[in-house]
């Protein structure tokens, strides 16, 4: 039987000395994902399209004493994510982390849905996911280890009453990419995992609130009656279920769907 020290449980979530690349890090779930991340010991690379709160999330970490980059990159571009990539390389070398947070959420009723919404959502959500994990395994094969955390929804798996279909097919598919990817790199040392939540109070759930097609009340109403623990979450409980993914606390996990969901799916 193996009996592990208290010092080296702790050890499990140090992420000190390791650098991880944050898509969608200027606000939301990659926002409070890097300053998670941050508190633990990580170097960040914070991008996003809105680059001038990206800049302000890598603020924040260089004040929790961390080392940090912000980028431009909007990941519905493939030279944006080469280009982010490479500086990323220059700045600090290696690459240990890779979370692909960014992300959109257009509703509309599935026959109105225009061809062009729907290029654009799966370019960001599905497209730019991959393209993301291609950038960032290059960079860990060589070294054989890494850990890439896609963030999901329980959308991949359950379906909604009001027009989700983009986005559920963008998530059902970041769950299989996140399944083979497992299986295609789990001897190499890249541990491939997702995070599935429910609803969450970040600036995208806002949107959808303020949308006039919608009642935010009944919205809201109908929300917190379909996830067992009532409410819906707030952007720093992925904290550390992104955490355990991302360090060597879930050595032994990869090619997962972790549902952060408050019962959703367990329904």
């Amino acid at each position: 039987m193996i009996v592990a020290s208290k010092r080296f449980m702790r050890d499990l979530f140090d992420l000190s000395g390791r650098t991880a690349l944050i898509t969608g890090a200027a606000s939301g779930f990659g926002e409070a994902m890097a300053l998670g991340f941050a508190e633990f010991g990580c170097n960040i690379v914070a991008a996003d399209i809105a680059f001038d709160k990206a800049k302000n999330t890598a603020s924040r970490v260089e004040e929790l004493g961390r080392q940090a980059l912000a980028l431009r990159m909007d990941v519905g571009q493939p030279e944006e994510i080469h280009a982010g990539f490479l500086s990323a390389a220059e700045r600090f070398g290696g690459l240990d982390i890779l979370v692909n947070s960014a992300g959109v959420s257009p509703h509309e009723a599935a026959e109105d849905t225009a061809i062009a919404t729907w290029d654009r959502a799966i370019d960001i959500n599905l497209r730019g996911a991959f393209l993301c994990c291609q950038e960032a395994a290059r960079r860990m094969l060589p070294c054989g280890k890494g850990s890439i955390v896609n963030i999901s929804s329980i959308s991949g798996q359950a379906g909604y009453p009001r027009g989700a279909a983009i986005y559920s097919a963008s998530k059902g598919g970041m769950d299989a990419i996140t399944r083979q990817l497992a299986i295609e790199w789990a001897k190499r040392g890249i541990r491939v995992n997702s995070l599935a939540p429910c609803q969450f109070m970040t600036p995208g759930l806002r949107e959808v609130m303020d949308d006039p097609q919608f009642d935010p009340e009944k919205l809201m109403q109908t929300w917190t009656d379909n996830i067992p623990i009532g409410r819906v979450g707030e952007a720093w409980e992925i904290v550390g279920p992104a955490l355990f993914l991302a360090s060597d606390a879930s050595s032994m996990v990869t090619g997962v769907s972790l549902p952060v969901d408050g019962g959703y799916l367990a329904r």
